[in-house]
């Protein structure tokens, strides 16, 4: 091991499992000798280095005990303000939830809300049963079902649903492990930002711009005055969204734009998030756009807010997901009540300070709350065992044997 440490960096941390067997035997042999030693003098300095190797490695293990203890009390998820965000959640989970509460979320939060809230988990970073958080990612955040995913947390016993802003970034993750072997959920949610410069205003309506940029993550059938045009997925591109506002505040249809062939074809968009209310017009391309304010700061320190300056696209996979349908949009549930939101610090800082913005704000990046919902399960559940496997689908292991 040493010999490999030295080839490649990363195995010194085998090195750092393998040192303490070594240590190990060199005690207890070394032992064996002193104890067999017949000449006083050899006995005596090889019972010295015996004992100094002892004290080194009682010491040792003291110091690294020490360290790790301080780690453990000190360290909490990355980010100073994204861990006191955390803090704060977790602080409400123990204070108001039941001692056993299970909570469904995205694995990567399962250890902080087994530490910090003290409450079990579907899945966590051990990542133990994979097949789990392909379940997760498919029936409960990436789904559209709401009944398929009361089926697979009822199964798990989950009282509780969490949500973090950082999911939306990790969308992709999650939307990938809970693919099928077409990668049918695959997707992502960009971040964009209106041009300023492309606003045109009438006497009677303003068009706002938001410039996207982001390949199609499925093909498109345009249909082009009874032609049907193919915009393939990953050639083609959504290259903007209009929004229009009347001047009294009334939003009209939204116009989406896609490029392909340095050609752009533009076709009504049928949803449309704007100013805290959701917008679906029935028609259109059924994709959407998520608006939220845009917080900067001026020369002179003022803040300085545009209340739609920011959005997120919804393509077709993502617009009718439960994650979207519950986190941004805010739609009611029957079965999934808000029971608490912890605003990201930075929201809440500009909230205290009499600012006007919502759960979400643009500074810096996506900026949105910690959200947890409870679940109220209709009657008549029953616990179905397929979302209890270890397993992952029979399709996926025969389309890529090996890898699930």
């Amino acid at each position: 091991m040493i010999v490999a440490a030295r080839g490649v960096i990363r195995l010194i941390m085998v090195l750092a499992a393998v040192s303490p067997i070594a240590v190990g035997f060199l005690i207890v042999k070394g032992s064996q000798k002193f104890l067999e030693e017949k000449e006083e003098t050899k006995k005596f300095f090889a019972g010295l280095i015996i004992l100094l190797i002892i004290i080194a490695s009682i010491f040792t293990v003291w110091a690294y005990y020490q360290n790790d203890k301080s780690m453990a009390e000190n360290f909490g998820p990355y980010g100073s303000a994204y861990s006191m965000q955390w803090q704060k959640a977790m602080a409400w989970v123990r204070e108001n939830t039941s001692t056993d509460a299970v909570f469904g979320h995205w694995w990567d939060y399962g250890y902080w809300v087994q530490s910090m809230g003290e409450r079990a988990t579907i899945v966590d970073g051990g990542n133990a049963i994979g097949a789990w958080n392909y379940m997760m990612g498919r029936y409960v955040l990436t789904g559209t079902d709401e009944k398929t995913a009361l089926d697979f947390l009822y199964a798990h016993n989950g009282t509780d649903l969490l949500i973090d802003s950082t999911d939306i970034g990790k969308y992709p993750a999650f939307s990938s492990i809970g693919s099928n072997a077409n990668y049918d959920r695959y997707s992502w949610i960009p971040t964009v930002l209106m041009d300023d410069t492309q606003t045109h205003e009438t006497s009677n309506q303003t068009s706002y711009i938001y410039p996207v940029g982001t390949p199609l993550d499925q093909d498109v059938i345009y249909n082009n005055n009874g032609s049907q045009i193919l915009l393939p997925s990953g050639k083609a591109a959504v290259a903007g969204i209009e929004l229009i506002m009347g001047s009294n505040g009334e939003v009209s249809q939204p116009n989406i734009y896609f490029s392909y062939n340095q050609q752009v074809y533009k076709e009504p968009l049928r949803t449309i998030y704007v100013n805290g209310k959701l917008y679906d017009f029935g028609s259109g391309f059924d994709a959407g756009l998520f608006t939220y304010p845009l917080v900067s700061i001026t020369s002179d320190g003022k803040l300085q807010v545009n209340d739609i300056g920011a959005g997120l696209y919804l393509s077709q996979r993502t617009v009718h997901s439960n994650l979207v349908r519950l986190y941004l949009f805010g739609e009611d549930s029957n079965y999934f009540k808000v029971a608490h939101i912890e605003d990201n610090p930075i929201v809440g800082q500009i909230k205290s300070q009499g600012g006007n913005v919502g759960k979400f704000i643009y500074y810096q990046g996506f900026q949105g709350p910690i959200e947890i919902w409870s679940i109220n399960y209709p009657n008549g559940m029953i616990v179905d065992q397929k979302y209890l496997s270890f397993d992952y689908p029979s399709d996926l292991q025969t389309a890529m044997p090996g890898t699930y």
